[in-house]
Formats: C-alpha cells, structure tokens, sequence
C-alpha cells in the first residue's frame, strides 16, 4: 500500500445487529443460525419455545376452527379410506387468514424465538403477509418441491424476501407427511425445474411444539400422509415489507386486538410501515424492534 492510499476503516457493526446477536445468544439459537446459512431450514426444539399446553391450546384452536368454518371433525383413526376428502390435498386443508381465530396465535406470532428468527432472514421491519392454519390427513400425494419466493421472478435474490415459521403441533416424521427439503437449495436463487430435487429431498422427525424455519428461496415440498391420524401446524408468512403480502391485514385487523397485544405487534400487522400515506404527511419510522418486544424472555416468564 502507498502512503498516498489512506487506510481502509472498518465497517462498524450497527446497534441492530448487535442487539439481534445478543437474542441470537440468550436464545440459544445460534446453532439454528448454523443451519439456516448453510442447510436453508432448521427446526427449533419445543423446549426453546413454549410449554407443551401452550402448543396444545394452539392444536385444539385449529381444530375448533376447521369445526366451525367447514364442519370437519378430525380422529386419530383416520385412515386414507375414511378421512374427508378435503384432508388429502397436498396442502392438507388450509384454514387462511387464520392469525385472528384465536388469541394464542397472536401470542405465537410474537413468540420472542419466532420474532428473532423472522428478524434474521428478513429485517426487522418484516411484517405478516399470511398466517394460514393446516390440517393434513392420510392418502393423497406429496406436494411437487416449490418454493415460497411469490410472484418474484427467477434469479430470485440472494437474502429471502419472505420467510417461513411454521409451528407443528402433531410429531413429524416422514410417514405424518412431514415437510421435505433440498438441503442448500436456498443458494440456487431459483426454481426446481420438473423433477428436480426429488431424489436429494429429506424429511423432518420433530415432537409437536417444534417450530420448523426457513427462508423462501429454498426448495420444499411435504410427503404424503400413509399413518393414520392427521397432522396440525400453523404457519406465519413474514415478508419484508416492500412486499406485497398476501393476506390483507394492517388496518383491518381489529383495534381492540391491536390495543390487546405489545406494541410489536402493530408493527408486524403493517401498521408502522412509513408507505401508504395519503394527504397526510409521510410518517417517519423511529421505533425500535427491540425496544417494543423482549427478544430475550416468553411472555409466560
């Protein structure tokens, strides 16, 4: 180096990205970092999580749910000749917009593990772009791999745009028609074409209370369903917020919900995002993530 070349000076790590760290750590999480830089998904044990009744509380909501808005009662003796249906979809049967089916979604969503993770792969602006309930029972076919890159074109971007936490709530394995991954896909920045990524596809074994996580450029698919019985996650879709999101909450959710929850959860519904304004001036975004939610603590602390 010349004397006329001044020196190069770091980068200094910002405030944010510390603060992000320190949950990472006191989380423990930082092995499931590991996993989503280099395998694309990773599966956060239920003990890191939540008490067992909490995933239970979730568990019986859906069902509940299915009950109410489509007349459809689960057994764990379903077999592929008896179960509805509506079940066998490669899906399982998705209950959408389900995020205000109950309060203990919304306090999921706000799980300090969800929010971290969600925070890592895609910003802490991220906001809600779906909170779908599923329920899934024996026969049908796997779901073809995908990925959750919505109506984005191929190169996809190398940091996902969306992100998936999905919470499980019956065991997983691949005979409950669990999730199946390309492990390391997510660097491909681009679709599977045809068959592609079948034969490299592995599935998940995780107890009920597990939360499975990945970004959206990954490749993903499920199995189908041969035990009897049926399988039950939620899952929330968290996009950056650029994106158009699917399911149209901000200012329609309730105001006695937002009022209800922490403050973090306005911010997650869309409602401080500096876009949107009207005549109005432009609102300008001060608020800090970590300051409005404890990254480090359950709310049943």
């Amino acid at each position: 180096m010349s004397e006329a070349t001044p020196p190069i000076k770091p980068v200094p790590i910002s405030a944010d990205a510390l603060a992000l760290w320190d949950a990472i750590e006191r989380l423990d999480l930082a092995e499931n970092i590991g996993e989503l830089e280099v395998k694309g998904f990773t599966v956060v044990p239920p003990e890191k999580l939540a008490p067992l009744e909490f995933t239970e509380r979730m568990r019986d909501a859906i069902l509940a749910a299915a009950k109410r808005r489509h007349g459809i009662e689960v057994s764990q003796d379903m077999t592929a000749e008896t179960a509805p249906e509506a079940l066998k979809s490669p899906f399982g049967m998705p209950l959408v917009y389900g995020l205000f089916e109950d309060e203990v979604f919304q306090q999921a969503l706000l799980n300090p593990v969800v929010q971290t993770l969600a925070t890592y792969m895609v910003g802490r602006n991220a906001v809600i772009s779906e909170y779908g309930l599923l329920i899934k029972g024996p026969g049908g076919v796997d779901l073809d791999l995908h990925t959750d890159s919505f109506m984005m074109p191929d190169p996809l971007p190398a940091m996902p745009h969306i992100c998936n936490l999905t919470w499980i709530m019956t065991d997983y394995s691949r005979e409950n028609g669990s999730v199946a991954f390309v492990p390391g896909s997510h660097r491909y920045q681009r679709r599977p074409l045809g068959n592609e990524g079948i034969a490299e596809r592995v599935h998940v074994d995780a107890p009920a209370g597990s939360l499975v996580a990945f970004g959206g450029n990954v490749w993903h698919g499920s199995f189908a369903r041969t035990a009897p019985g049926y399988r039950v996650s939620a899952t929330a879709y968290l996009a950056r917020p650029h994106m158009r999101t699917q399911g149209t909450f901000g200012y329609e959710v309730a105001q006695e919900i937002i009022d209800r929850n922490p403050p973090e959860f306005a911010r997650v519904m869309g409602r401080k995002l500096n876009y949107g304004w009207k005549e109005e001036d432009p609102r300008v975004i001060t608020e800090d993530v970590f300051e409005t939610i404890d990254m480090g603590t359950h709310p049943w602390d």
